[in-house]
């Protein structure tokens, strides 16, 4: 687990997301996408849909991609929102956790504008250790 931990962490450092990548129709559609993704640990599709698919080669993809699997070997089962901070004119943070039954644990954080029409997601993390992803409220 600590490697996975070490891997996560150099990996997927916060990206700047561009916005044709990460404009969702709604706060809904962003949740479901992020939860649906996160759980079924479909990785790589999650990292270039928040901005991430000018960020990495294909081979970077692939690497960090196995990486996430092996440090997340089984896919999730529950979730929970376990803080959201707004701060106005449609600003926010938040931060999901993911586990399993065989106590698999991760963690995403996301920084967000919904601007009324569409929920941009400007920044996102993905890890295995809370505390450096909580560092970020």
């Amino acid at each position: 687990m600590k490697l996975g931990k070490l891997a996560l962490a150099a990996l997927l450092l916060p990206l700047p997301a561009l916005a044709e990548d990460s404009v969702f129709d709604s706060y809904d559609a962003y949740a479901n996408y992020v939860d649906e993704s996160i759980m079924s640990r479909d990785f790589v599709p999650l990292v270039q849909q928040l901005g991430g698919r000018d960020e990495y080669t294909r081979e970077q993809l692939a690497e960090v991609n196995a990486q996430l699997l092996r440090a997340m070997p089984f896919d999730f089962t529950k979730m929970a929102v376990l803080k959201r901070e707004d701060y106005g004119n449609g600003f926010s943070k938040e931060l999901r956790a993911y586990w399993s039954e065989e106590l698999n644990y991760s963690y995403f954080y996301a920084f967000l504008h919904d601007r009324g029409d569409k929920i941009i997601v400007l920044r996102f993390a993905l890890n295995t250790n809370e505390e450096e992803l909580f560092k970020r409220f």
